[in-house]
């Protein structure tokens, strides 16, 4: 058992598990957080998007920082059928407000950036170290069980992913129907940004084509 007792143990280096910790450390708190993977985001999956609403508020200005692709200002959504399709055409001006847009990421790039924020705000992460229980003591929940060690905190956070097992274990989750999950393919393609600016005709920027309920397009500069 460790001799430390954490404010917080975070389960997790996702986006959320990245972003509780910069927001507690930045507060004062000792914060750990495990990750299961060899990396922060290394086990994610990202549909290649993000909205910027959220972490602006936590990070005004990120995007002038964090390892985006480009921000995306043209968007088509298109409703397909066997004989035709609709399509409703959107533009997002670049001068629009920071928190009203979007961008293209890669998952795994932006959020190893996002926990390199909170470890410069006085986090720890340690990496390869899966969390097997919840450890709780008189009804309430005190630390987690990782690698055969009991590790101790104030407050558990889960941010594990959407099929979290500890969260099933402790009875908070329901295992997912396989009724209830479709299985997606993603493929990433990369290109040199001169070509993407004239095949797509996004001299500045990016457009986002969606195709429901099959195809997404994403496409990345380098």
């Amino acid at each position: 058992m460790s001799e430390d007792i954490f404010d917080a143990i975070i389960v997790g280096a996702g986006l959320a598990g990245s972003v509780a910790a910069l927001v507690l450390a930045r507060e004062g708190a000792q914060v750990l957080v495990i990750e299961r993977g060899n990396s922060a985001g290394a086990k994610n999956v990202t549909g290649g998007r993000l909205y910027a609403h959220s972490l602006e508020r936590i990070i005004p200005g990120f995007a002038d920082q964090a390892p985006i692709e480009r921000m995306i200002t043209h968007e088509k959504l298109a409703f397909m059928t066997e004989k035709g399709a609709m399509t409703m055409d959107y533009c997002n001006g670049e001068d629009a407000a920071a928190s009203q847009v979007s961008y293209s990421v890669v998952g795994s790039i932006f959020e190893g950036w996002l926990m390199e924020q909170a470890e410069e705000a006085g986090a720890q992460l340690i990496t390869g170290i899966r969390v097997d229980n919840v450890v709780q003591r008189d009804g309430k929940v005190v630390g987690v069980e990782a690698d055969g060690d009991i590790l101790e905190a104030k407050v558990v956070i889960l941010a594990d992913g959407v099929n979290s097992l500890l969260a099933e274990k402790l009875g908070m989750a329901k295992r997912v129907e396989a009724s209830h999950v479709a299985v997606g393919v993603k493929e990433l393609i990369e290109m040199p940004k001169s070509v993407i600016e004239d095949r797509f005709q996004v001299p500045v920027s990016y457009t986002h084509l969606t195709l429901p309920p099959t195809c997404r397009v994403f496409v990345s500069g380098v």
